[in-house]
């Protein structure tokens, strides 16, 4: 790599837009998180960075707006990652590559290229994915669950009874009133099916990333935290794409 301006890393989540600069090195320490375009360009405007790599799992809308809005605040290529059949020795167990989630794709990535062995990486954040990678870095399967507020959302507005507005503080332990029995119920689920995937697939060495990941470990889940994984796994993704495009 020759390119010395850091690069910009964007992360679009369900819920926020995450942010970081970075180069061929590494991670750097300049960082944020907003909640809508307008934030993330106000709060870049002043960083040097010269290109940037965008992963997102919001809507085709969303990203075009995002990636318009950077391109007019200056004179920058934006990148757009996307799921591949392989990328640095880790390799899609989907039919249709392109068609898993990138933010499991790069968190994959991370893991694979920083870790050795057989790994299950659960990223716990809106939505929950586990997925289960080879020593040789092949994508054997994952699951996708509601993570624990989407659950009491889905409960709120789907039965006719059940109307809680927020969780409680995190627990597992049986409530004595709905709101705590929503709260235990949906946490539990959670961890149930973390825990279960890793108890059939003992081999995989367990890595948990995303927003509620010390909270799973807070409520008894044995996984190293590794909270870099995606915006990791976009700067190997980003620093490939700019090797690869390099005269």
């Amino acid at each position: 790599m020759t390119e010395q301006t850091p690069w910009l890393l964007i992360d679009v989540g369900n819920t926020a837009i995450k942010w970081r600069l970075a180069n061929a090195e590494g991670l750097l320490d300049a960082r944020g998180s907003v909640s809508d375009v307008r934030s993330l360009c106000q709060g870049v405007e002043a960083e040097p960075w010269g290109v940037a790599g965008l992963a997102s799992v919001a809507s085709d809308a969303v990203d075009a707006e995002l990636m318009a809005a950077l391109r007019a605040s200056r004179e920058a290529t934006v990148h757009r990652a996307a799921a591949q059949a392989t990328c640095l020795g880790l390799v899609s167990g989907y039919a249709e590559p392109e068609r898993m989630g990138v933010d499991r794709w790069l968190a994959m990535l991370a893991a694979h290229v920083h870790h050795e062995g057989a790994l299950c990486v659960v990223d716990a954040g809106t939505a929950v994915t586990v997925d289960l990678m080879s020593a040789g870095g092949l994508h054997e399967g994952g699951y996708i669950l509601p993570g624990a507020d989407l659950m009491r959302r889905v409960l709120s507005s789907e039965t006719d009874r059940i109307h809680v507005g927020a969780l409680e503080a995190p627990t597992i332990g049986p409530g004595n009133n709905t709101q705590a029995c929503v709260t235990a119920g949906s946490w539990r689920a959670v961890i149930g099916a973390v825990q279960s995937t890793m108890a059939e697939h003992p081999e995989h060495r367990p890595l948990v990333t995303g927003g509620a990941a010390t909270t799973l470990q807070n409520l008894g889940l044995a996984a190293t935290h590794s909270p870099d994984l995606v915006m990791e796994g976009l700067r190997l993704w980003l620093s490939q794409k700019l090797d690869d495009e390099s005269p």
